[in-house]
């Protein structure tokens, strides 16, 4: 995860440098809607595969069954979400993308490519091997940064040439993670799409909002602003979140472990565990995200400058600290809920984090503020939420103790 995050922010700083302030706020954006819709869509093909591998894993039997179902499934989704673009190219968004079809393409082999992934990732860390999930994120970041400076080497400045560097980064990364790897063949019980397919609704639901409040910033910023700030607006807002989202990176590998874990506890009827594996989990985030966001005040601006040549305040890098960092805390208490199979509460967070959102930024504050006071109302919303109906369940299994 560390040299994913420096081979991101590599990729981006070559990237900006090479397209000039316009087109990086295009590619930001483009970046922002890739993390939207493939986390978002695919996000839950991941965690259930996960959560249905570690319980098989854990009685001994093998789960090619999950996985082909899981792929079917997939496909379908994959299958409508380029309908759906193609329908809403004409609709608005070739105007987010500046009106440029090439970063149409981009995106939807993007996200082709995270559903690819997101399933091999899901083998993997449901068996705990998770130096077959570090080398997914060594490879996706090394090609990604690869592609680029072999692009700026040649004075390549098409923004959807830098686009079109993030899927072919993810197909690389999935292929070789996938292969050879016989636990994608190792069979065990048949498993229907209706064991699967209310588990994934939820998810779904539950992946876009995380997605939502995760990637929006750059995108929400250009609807708000308008022409108010400029084209560059965007992309000085990725770079702010970038910067001071650096615990986000590495809470992926938190996240990779913790719910197969979790799932494990919960398969063995192992509460006690469970309880205090989330308890400890969830002190940690916190402490975490406390620190971050003092460092973000402190240091965030200064940053920025030296990594991206931008300009922020202190008090909004310490907003966009604490909107990570509250992210990471609703993540670390809803993977409790979907690992106790409750994927359908998990939701109810993050519909109360979408809802903040939303009121907040419709207030009449200056651009960058409303949109960095939405981020925090909604993951203080969510948190709260999901917190409340974590401990809710908690109180019902000790009751029927």
């Amino acid at each position: 995860m560390v040299f994913n995050g420096l081979t991101t922010y590599g990729y981006l700083v070559v990237a900006g440098r090479s397209l000039g302030d316009d087109g990086y706020g295009t590619l930001a954006v483009l970046w922002a809607l890739i993390n939207i819709g493939g986390f978002g869509l695919f996000q839950p093909l991941e965690q259930e595969v996960a959560r249905a591998t570690a319980e098989r894993a854990s009685q001994g039997v093998g789960s090619a069954a999950v996985l082909r179902r899981a792929a079917g499934l997939g496909a379908v989704q994959f299958v409508l979400v380029t309908i759906a673009l193609l329908v809403a190219w004409p609709l608005g968004l070739d105007g987010l993308l500046d009106d440029r079809p090439e970063l149409l393409v981009a995106l939807v082999l993007a996200l082709g490519g995270f559903a690819g992934a997101q399933l091999v990732r899901g083998v993997v860390g449901g068996h705990h091997l998770f130096d077959r999930y570090a080398w997914y994120f060594t490879v996706e970041g090394g090609a990604r940064l690869a592609l680029v400076l072999i692009l700026a080497a040649v004075s390549v400045s098409a923004v959807g040439a830098y686009g079109l560097a993030i899927a072919v980064a993810l197909v690389v990364a999935t292929v070789v993670t996938a292969a050879p790897n016989r636990l994608f063949l190792a069979p065990g019980p048949p498993i229907s799409y209706r064991e699967l397919v209310p588990s994934l609704a939820f998810l779904l639901v539950a992946s876009l909002g995380e997605a939502f409040v995760l990637n929006v910033g750059p995108v929400a910023l250009d609807i708000v602003a308008g022409d108010e700030l400029g084209t560059d607006a965007a992309g000085v807002f990725l770079n702010g979140m970038l910067i001071s989202r650096v615990p986000l990176f590495f809470f992926q590998a938190v996240k990779a472990s913790l719910l197969p874990s979790l799932a494990t506890l919960a398969g063995q009827g192992d509460r006690v565990g469970f309880r205090n594996m989330q308890i400890k989990i969830t002190a940690a985030v916190a402490a975490v995200a406390a620190v971050t966001t003092v460092m973000a005040w402190m240091c965030g601006p200064w940053v920025v400058r030296v990594v991206f040549a931008d300009e922020l305040s202190r008090n909004d890098m310490a907003l966009l600290a604490a909107s990570g960092g509250g992210l990471m805390l609703m993540l670390s208490l809803a993977l409790g809920l979907v690992a106790l199979d409750h994927s359908r509460l998990s939701v109810v967070g993050w519909i109360a984090a979408i809802a903040a959102f939303a009121v907040v930024v419709s207030f009449d504050f200056e651009p960058f503020l409303r949109v960095e006071l939405g981020l925090v109302a909604a993951v203080t919303a969510g948190s709260l939420v999901t917190g409340g109906l974590l401990r809710q369940l908690y109180a019902a299994d000790a009751r029927q103790r």
